[in-house]
């Protein structure tokens, strides 16, 4: 892969350099910096406290050599085979993802623009009949099960929240099950994963909805395909990203939330709106509201350096920002995209385009916050891929410089070898 690697600084030092490369070096064939094995891509980004655990490294790995480790990391699980996918198609890693949306196909040609905003159509709309636990509209939920239900697609991969911490990815193949999937969970799962299970024989068509990041990885899964790799993204006709700043490591925010005096034990839901986290017990009794600066230490650091709040690379982008309450904003930024919202029309209440001009704010926030945050340039018009010593030539010296691996992130590739 890595198709615009660079070659090494004369001065390289690879952080992430154990026992092989030291054998490498004394046969006098020194291994390409290029070259990407697990470990690589772990000192960079996973072990130097940028992974924003978007399960991307996981699904493309054709050897599927990857997997979610007991902190919630992606670690090694069998032996790496050196082939450079975790690295390339990582949003905080190899793949440049402010290029990426300029580069995809069926990204349409013709999109109106309101600020960093390029849509189609634009609406606030919410379902018509409302599911119980649905966020602001319920828009995702009632598009995917009327999409579904007119056998449009034949199943989705959507969160299922597991309390008010947590989400598992799943596939959604009901109505049923995509109800029981409503609303949102604010702390990132590795919904790509999904990616690498086979997919049921009659399961042909699927929707996608994560964070900006997720559905970045994925499009770039299908638009750089690999045939050695055995992946459900070709699958996938219907990309949903949610509006997204950043997003919480379960634990931390639960801790950050406990140490303001609330009891986390009765939260059953919670939602981040005008700046603020809101949260309710079951009843509906409310039972916090802060300014979410208040809580930011419980963000995943990595979330900082991404510039793409509103889904840059999806068919439809969705959020409460710029609608009333109750209502959803719904950008649609491709053909399939606007589509998918026509056919699913007779499920949804919709009004007129709302104003984009806080949702385009909040969106050059995070770019501006990005363009801060990242140490290498922010570049939309650059390569797409960025080589691995040029990253860590970028990040030296700073505090998210690449760090080495313990050895249980790539046991197996230490034991093998």
């Amino acid at each position: 892969m890595n198709p615009v690697a660079t070659s090494a600084p004369a001065a390289f030092i690879d952080p992430a350099a154990d026992v092989r490369d030291e054998i490498a070096a004394a046969s006098g064939v020194p291994e390409l910096p290029e070259k990407i094995w697990f470990h690589r891509t772990a000192a960079a980004v996973i072990d130097a406290d940028r992974c924003i655990r978007c399960g991307g490294c996981i699904a493309a790995c054709p050897s599927r050599s990857i997997n979610v480790g007991e902190d919630g990391r992606p670690t090694l699980v069998q032996m790496c085979t050196g082939c450079s996918a975790c690295w390339d198609y990582c949003p905080m890693g190899g793949l440049r993802t402010e290029r990426l949306a300029s580069v995809l196909d069926g990204q349409a040609d013709s999109a109106q623009e309101s600020g960093m905003i390029e849509v189609l159509d634009a609406s606030s709309a919410r379902a018509a009949a409302r599911v119980e636990s649905a966020q602001d509209g319920g828009v995702v939920t009632a598009l995917l099960s009327k999409l579904l239900k007119d056998e449009v697609i034949d199943g989705a991969i959507v969160n299922r929240p597991d309390g008010v911490f947590a989400g598992n990815p799943v596939l959604a193949r009901t109505e049923d099950e995509l109800r029981a999937c409503a609303g949102s969970v604010y702390t990132q799962s590795q919904a790509l994963v999904e990616l690498n299970s086979p997919l049921p024989e009659d399961v042909h068509r699927l929707a996608f909805v994560g964070t900006p990041c997720q559905v970045s990885v994925l499009r770039a899964l299908q638009r750089f395909p690999w045939r050695y790799r055995q992946t459900a993204a070709d699958a996938v006709v219907l990309t949903v990203a949610l509006f997204c700043t950043r997003s919480f490591d379960g634990d931390k925010l639960a801790e950050a939330l406990a140490a303001t005096g609330v009891d986390v034990t009765r939260l059953a839901r919670i939602d981040v709106r005008a700046g603020e986290m809101i949260g309710w017990a079951q009843g509906g009794e409310e039972l916090l509201r802060l300014p979410v600066r208040d809580i930011r230490s419980a963000a995943l650091r990595g979330c900082a350096e991404c510039a793409d709040f509103a889904g840059r690379s999806a068919d439809i982008a969705v959020g409460s920002i710029g609608s009333d309450p109750g209502w959803t904003t719904v950008l649609a930024r491709t053909d399939a995209g606007r589509a998918a919202m026509e056919f699913a029309a007779s499920a949804l209440e919709v009004k007129p385009a709302p104003d984009l001009g806080l949702v385009a704010k909040l969106a050059t926030r995070d770019q501006r916050g990005a363009e801060r945050a990242l140490e290498r340039d922010f570049d939309p018009t650059g390569e797409l891929w960025i080589s691995y010593p040029d990253h860590i030539a970028a990040y030296a010296g700073t505090s998210r410089a690449a760090a080495a691996p313990p050895a249980y992130r790539s046991q197996h590739y230490q034991v093998s070898c």
